[in-house]
């Protein structure tokens, strides 16, 4: 172990506030952020060969870390970057940027991911949670992945494969997202298409998503419903626990709004969560991944 630290491969006792979008969390035991697939694929082979569990992360938008830290390895892909344009398929890496492949698609005269303009994270965060705006999901453009299983077998996920649902695809825990391919609409022109883009973009500044540090949507819209009608309705915005608040401009974002700590927005979820089902009966799911013990 202290051969891989001495060797630079891997960072010790890394305080990963100072990564997640939420400004919060603890350390984790090992960090590392390859900037390859190909080092992407020897960190995971030396944590099996190790025997040291590993947690995969994009950029850290649609997490929670909890403040006791991380055990194990924690690989940030936000270095492994590409996009390869092929026809109509759009191949990014999985470390690319969402709004980075949009901007490139828009480049080649490629359209049908503009919905998604401004939404925070990876491709492989979004391809694996399946993220999705104004009536547009990842699942809706998918057209293969490349990954690795836990057991490190390398695999290609078709695009007949039918089991993206919402906020969910169907890969497994342990899986690693390599790259994602998107197949997408030519155009003549994407003037109108790159419009259509910074304005969805600009609905999400506007409402304020970006004013502070947050995990993005904290709940899962109920079928049918939106988590943050009802938070509103229940009159739960600008609810402040700890360092933590319920954002006054979307009630389903719990915001980071002076210095808070997991455990502050944690326990101001569960407070709204309660709060949800006793007035509506309803109770809320995390669309957040919470990591760590809570």
């Amino acid at each position: 172990m202290d051969t891989l630290t001495a060797q630079g491969l891997w960072q010790k006792n890394v305080d990963l506030s100072a990564l997640t979008s939420t400004r919060t969390g603890g350390c984790c035991d090992f960090f590392h952020a390859p900037m390859t697939i190909e080092a992407l694929l020897e960190d995971l082979e030396r944590a099996r060969s190790l025997s040291i569990p590993v947690t995969v992360l994009g950029c850290m938008s649609n997490v929670l870390v909890s403040d006791r830290g991380i055990a194990g390895l924690v690989i940030s892909t936000r270095a492994v970057k590409g996009i390869e344009i092929k026809g109509d398929l759009v191949i990014a890496a999985c470390g690319e940027r969402l709004d980075a492949v949009i901007n490139k698609a828009l480049d080649h005269n490629l359209a049908g991911l503009e919905e998604l303009g401004g939404i925070p994270g990876t491709v492989g965060g979004a391809t694996w949670g399946n993220a999705g705006a104004n009536g547009l999901e990842v699942g809706d453009r998918f057209f293969y992945s490349d990954y690795i299983t836990a057991s490190g077998k390398l695999r290609r996920m078709p695009s007949y494969c039918d089991a993206f649902s919402y906020r969910s695809s169907p890969f497994e825990e342990g899986d690693t997202i390599l790259c994602t391919a998107f197949r997408l609409q030519p155009l003549g022109a994407t003037a109108q298409a790159r419009v259509r883009k910074e304005a969805f973009k600009a609905k999400r500044i506007e409402r304020g998503q970006f004013k502070y540090p947050c995990a993005g949507c904290f709940f899962r819209n109920p079928p049918g419903m939106s988590a943050g009608a009802l938070i509103d309705e229940a009159g739960l915005k600008g609810l402040e626990h700890g360092g933590a608040m319920v954002s006054p401009y979307h009630g389903a974002f719990i915001v980071n709004a002076s210095s808070a700590t997991s455990r502050d927005m944690y326990e101001l979820a569960e407070i709204v969560r309660a709060a949800v089902e006793k007035r509506y009966g309803i109770t809320l799911e995390y669309e957040v991944r919470l990591l760590g013990d809570f």
